[in-house]
């Protein structure tokens, strides 16, 4: 990625970031308080397409505390800075609340495993910065975005990231939304029962954070299917019309580590996921499954990563695409270091 100077510190001159509370919930797109994780907003330079967000992770979050407790998950960052987006998008640059778009695109990649060790007494809390790299244009509404980020973590660059963007109108959407269900089998579909994978199969501990499973009546084997609960507080914090972006982001966390596990490469406990790129195709319904594929590759790289393609299909077409990369021993191969002293918010 490019566009971020390098060797910039991690808030520039003049800029302060508090962390005493939270954005107002609809700048971030939630319902509930608890579910807000960023703190603190603004925008670097006057007239510069460049923007810096606090956020901070509850310790006893119920889904971003079930993980393995030697390190932060870096996927609950990633939801932070996906709610960054929305910040940066309606503080900042004058999209209004409640105008409908949707993340075609995104990918993160954890420069730096270290900076998610969790000493048992700190939250997971930093800055994500942003930069709008590209803007596409109808005439004089803007139609999509393209941004580059990073999240800084206690004065490292942890994670650098990449968003695609594509906006509309409330009218366009409803007229898009009914277009695309009228094009797939939806009356007649039945979504298949599904019964959830242990938690241990997958690196969790709570049953109802475990979101891919097997058809409650087979015989063994096949694909997972997503483990639809529209009552899980943290992937239904308000109503959707479709599977929510950040439930398919997990689900392909899941069927990644445990396509890992069966292929014997990677322990669920254990494994950090240090990388995700995902393509949205299209959006998914709920009357239908969701089935979850998930490939090993064949080896880990130089940094002792594994990457794993998964895809998530429905109605035997590709709804989600993409690739999750996962660290199998985070306590052994800690990745590339960036010095503090040079620890950097560049893209």
């Amino acid at each position: 990625m490019t566009n971020i100077p390098d060797h910039e510190p991690p808030l520039p001159a003049g800029v302060d970031l508090g962390f005493e509370r939270t954005v107002p919930r609809e700048l971030a797109h939630r319902r509930q308080l608890g579910e807000v994780f960023v703190a603190d907003s603004a925008r670097v330079g006057e007239g510069e397409d460049d923007f810096v967000m606090s956020f901070q992770i509850p310790r006893a979050h119920s889904l971003w505390s079930d993980r393995d407790p030697a390190h932060h998950d870096p996927f609950a960052s990633a939801e932070a800075a996906r709610q960054a987006i929305f910040v940066m998008l309606h503080r900042h640059v004058g999209v209004e609340v409640g105008l409908p778009f949707s993340l075609q695109r995104i990918s993160f990649r954890v420069e730096d495993p270290a900076a998610y060790r969790d000493d048992d007494r700190s939250p997971l809390e930093g800055f994500a910065r942003y930069r709008i790299v590209e803007r596409s244009r109808r005439g004089a509404d803007v139609t999509g975005m393209r941004l580059a980020g990073t999240i800084g973590i206690a004065g490292r660059r942890a994670m650098t990231l990449t968003a695609q963007l594509a906006f509309m109108s409330r009218a366009d959407y409803d007229v898009f939304r009914a277009f695309q269900r009228g094009q797939k089998p939806v009356a007649t579909a039945r979504a298949t029962p599904v019964t959830r994978l242990a938690p241990a199969a997958v690196g969790r501990s709570i049953p109802r954070n475990v979101v891919i499973g097997t058809p409650r009546h087979a015989q063994g084997g096949g694909e997972p299917l997503l483990a639809l609960d529209q009552g899980h507080p943290a992937f239904f914090d308000h109503d959707y019309d479709h599977i929510p972006g950040p439930l398919m982001a997990e689900a392909m966390r899941q069927a990644a580590v445990a396509a890992a596990d069966a292929a014997g490469l990677a322990r669920p406990a254990d494994a950090l996921a240090v990388g995700l790129t995902a393509k949205f195709l299209d959006f998914a319904e709920f009357e239908a499954d969701l089935v979850c594929e998930a490939k090993v590759g064949d080896g880990t790289d130089d940094e002792g990563r594994l990457p794993v393609a998964v895809v998530l299909r429905q109605f035997g077409k590709p709804v989600v695409e993409g690739r999750v990369d996962l660290l199998p021993d985070p306590r052994r191969s800690q990745g590339r270091r960036v010095p503090a002293a040079t620890a950097t918010e560049e893209d």
